[in-house]
């Protein structure tokens, strides 16, 4: 009982000064978003589209995908500009929680990416409605939640240093990945010629988690000061998340039934 009070004591009264009644910080406001998310994912969706024709929703996936691309490369800009490959490094950069107006930009990169991870959960919400079963998988799911999870954590206790590594990669990843996905809402024909590279697209989700899991690791070095708690976990969720889209890739890709599709 008394670790339970711990972990609830440090997950609900820790966090970065900086970020004091900033709503979005709050876990009782990313659990009530979770819950209406599997809501919809499972019951109120699939209930609502039990006796409808699939929605094409064609324009808004146009839109949504734009969007993805401004926002993904924004917070890349915001990331640059606090920091990233002028004073920042790829090593081991300790957490200062400065005020300085430089280090405000990491936190409000780190801000603006949480909620863009709130936001990549309507993606699951497109396929319900367009009656996509099939592309809600375990893979899709676990890697939305447990990369807004993620976020989350490092932007409420570490949106600083190399804790904004994480948001760096993986929103720079979303700017090609959004840009493919943009140009391929262009026709069949477009599409046809897109989908000789779309596998470039796992793979570079892969390299993404063997970068993201190279630089956790120096989180558990004595040399690093930084909390070793969050990077073991992040490294766990890294590699779970390799390993589904490995066996994502082997399937599609690898195998003759991926290579006749």
């Amino acid at each position: 009982m008394d670790i339970l009070k711990n972990v609830y004591q440090y997950i609900v009264g820790y966090e970065d000064p900086r970020i004091k009644n900033w709503i979005i910080f709050s876990p009782y406001t990313v659990v009530v978003i979770l819950f209406c998310y599997f809501y919809f994912v499972f019951v109120c969706g699939p209930r609502f589209m039990k006796n409808r024709n699939p929605y094409s929703l064609k324009t808004f996936i146009k839109c949504y995908d734009i969007f993805q691309i401004m926002m993904n490369g924004f917070i890349v800009y915001k990331l640059i500009k606090g920091g990233w490959f002028t004073s920042l490094s790829i090593y081991c950069e300790p957490i200062t929680y400065s005020t300085d107006p430089v280090k405000l930009e990491l936190l409000n990169a780190c801000w603006w990416t949480v909620l863009l991870k709130l936001i990549d959960l309507i993606e699951t919400g497109i396929y319900v409605l367009r009656k996509k079963k099939r592309q809600i998988s375990f893979l899709h799911l676990y890697h939305h939640v447990s990369t807004m999870f993620i976020t989350w954590v490092f932007a409420k206790y570490y949106s600083d240093g190399m804790g904004t590594f994480f948001p760096l990669v993986n929103c720079s990843v979303h700017v090609i990945m959004y840009t493919y996905y943009f140009f391929s809402t262009f026709g069949p024909n477009i599409q046809k010629i897109l989908y000789r590279y779309k596998y470039l697209l796992t793979i570079i989700q892969m390299i993404q988690f063997v970068i993201l899991i190279c630089h956790a690791m120096q989180m558990l070095s004595p040399n690093c000061n930084y909390s070793k708690i969050p990077g073991a976990f992040i490294i766990c969720n890294y590699c779970i998340n390799f390993i589904l889209f490995y066996n994502f890739y082997k399937k599609n890709y690898l195998t003759g039934k991926g290579k006749q599709n």
